[in-house]
């Protein structure tokens, strides 16, 4: 894993409990000072091999209310510490006790002959990873200062897409939130509209979704059945977006719904093929899932997507330093 976790579910906390003897859960919440203030303590303690024995992970307050009424977590930070899944020791708030109880936790790993390396869930592989440089340079104007691209938060075990494939043969349509990879476009199949389900792994304020269009080029290389299909491809020019939906939308209530939370006429892209679509900020500050509605011109022609980005503020912000450093390089 390429730093602490955010668990998605209460399932998910049993698999860490479960593939870990020795595991720390850190409930904390985006809105949360001092939760920000010890984030720095908490991340230093899973990189040093001297705590590789124990698990930690985060546990999104809001999002995961379930797991707060079951450990009775009523306030964030708060630290709890595992062993054999039972709770051994608990801190609240950044207290001086929290290194404390790490060294004491350790030293009980460190003594058991039958303890291992952290596992994670012991579900899936490494987390994606984050965006280059080269991907953030082309929209590192559209993110305002202390914000970041919350694409790795994405919850793709229950994504959801009507009406869209991939584009390219080598690619999944969740690519299309990939900004590491290129050639990740996606594009509407019977007709000109594409429905996505994003799921968040916590509680997030949205601040705009960043939309790369292009039209494809290289028929060979596409899922594009021939050049007919290839010349009846489109740019999207409509964008409704809706917050905290418990499910995707059916295209009909999407298509009919002019009161959406969000709803905007695409104009032309930038010379890198950005648009930004800016959210009105009070209407998503507190969004665990989104709906993205896609449409163009045309009924009859393909819509085509490069890729989207999701601008905003929660969990782990992979590239607020590769954003910051790029924010230096352009003043």
């Amino acid at each position: 894993m390429s730093g602490v976790q955010f668990v998605k579910s209460k399932a998910d906390f049993q698999l860490y409990l479960s593939n870990n003897k020795y595991l720390i859960a850190n409930f904390t919440a985006s809105w949360c000072g001092p939760c920000q203030a010890i984030k720095p303590l908490v991340d230093d303690l899973y990189a040093e091999p001297l705590y590789g024995k124990l698990e930690i992970v985060r546990i999104d307050l809001d999002a995961n209310q379930e797991l707060a009424t079951q450990y009775n977590v009523t306030a964030v930070p708060t630290f709890l510490f595992f062993e054999n899944g039972e709770v051994v020791d608990t801190v609240r708030g950044a207290s001086a006790k929290l290194k404390d109880s790490f060294e004491q936790l350790r030293a009980k790993a460190d003594s058991d002959p039958t303890a291992i390396a952290r596992a994670g869930n012991a579900t899936t592989s490494a987390a994606p990873a984050p965006a280059s440089s080269a991907a953030l340079k082309e929209i590192v104007s559209f993110i305002p200062k202390g914000y970041s691209v919350l694409n790795d938060n994405v919850h793709f075990g229950d994504f959801e897409a009507l009406n869209t494939q991939a584009l390219n043969s080598n690619t999944s349509i969740k690519d299309v939130f990939d900004l590491s990879k290129p050639s990740t476009s996606v594009f509407s199949d019977a007709d000109s509209q594409i429905l996505l389900y994003v799921p968040l792994t916590h509680i997030s304020k949205i601040y705009s979704i960043l939309i790369k269009t292009k039209k494809p080029v290289q028929v060979s290389e596409t899922t594009l059945l021939d050049e007919d299909d290839a010349e009846e491809t489109q740019l999207p020019n409509l964008i409704k977006v809706w917050g905290n939906k418990l499910n995707i939308l059916a295209f009909e209530d999407a298509a009919g719904d002019n009161a959406a939370p969000h709803i905007e006429k695409l104009s032309l892209p930038d010379e890198e093929g950005w648009y930004e679509c800016r959210l009105k900020f009070v209407r998503f500050q507190n969004v665990q899932s989104l709906n993205l509605f896609f449409d163009g011109d045309d009924d009859d022609f393909h819509t085509v997507i490069d890729k989207i980005a999701i601008v905003g503020l929660g969990g782990e912000q992979k590239d607020q330093n590769i954003i910051d450093k790029l924010r230096g390089e352009d003043q």
